[in-house]
């Protein structure tokens, strides 16, 4: 089965229309999205148990192939629920740009392939970077704010401009 119940929550909850997200910061909203989708116990921290078991949920959703690895287009082809934003103001190619470091980052080896032990292994160390109060849990805050991947695709969509 490709889709857990916890992988389904998440797509419902970002499946959302953009326009309830036209005031504030979109991007931002997503990504407490995501953290409520993975919080399913509504605590109002993921642990690295909740963290690492959505972590498998996802990579088994993106494997479109089934191979136990993640081409760039497997990578690339999976919703992170921001695309839709990043079309809406006219980011797609910074967008895709994004996600195209956080492959390069998360394929430790260069095989231009994420493995699933290389896709734990990234989601383990942003874990532990996100942690700021070095907790072994992430807020929300701390998810929104030290995420990789929410970071890199809420700074491509709505980048900061330079001081």
């Amino acid at each position: 089965m490709k889709l857990s119940l916890t992988n389904l929550a998440l797509i419902a909850a970002l499946s959302l229309p953009t326009t309830l997200f036209a005031q504030g910061s979109e991007g931002r909203r997503l990504a407490a999205l995501a953290f409520s989708a993975i919080d399913l116990s509504d605590r109002g921290y993921i642990d690295q148990g909740e963290y690492s078991n959505f972590g498998d949920d996802v990579f088994i959703s993106m494997d479109a192939n089934d191979n136990g690895k993640l081409s760039l287009a497997e990578f690339l082809s999976w919703d992170y629920g921001m695309r839709p934003l990043a079309e809406e103001v006219g980011r797609e190619a910074a967008y895709e740009t994004a996600l195209r470091v956080v492959f390069a980052f998360w394929d430790r080896n260069g095989d231009s392939q994420i493995s699933k032990t290389e896709h734990r292994l990234s989601l383990d160390v942003d874990f532990r970077r996100a942690d700021g109060n070095h907790d072994a849990t992430l807020t929300e805050e701390e998810f929104v704010t030290g995420f990789s991947v929410m970071v890199a695709l809420r700074a491509a969509i709505s980048p900061v401009p330079a001081e």
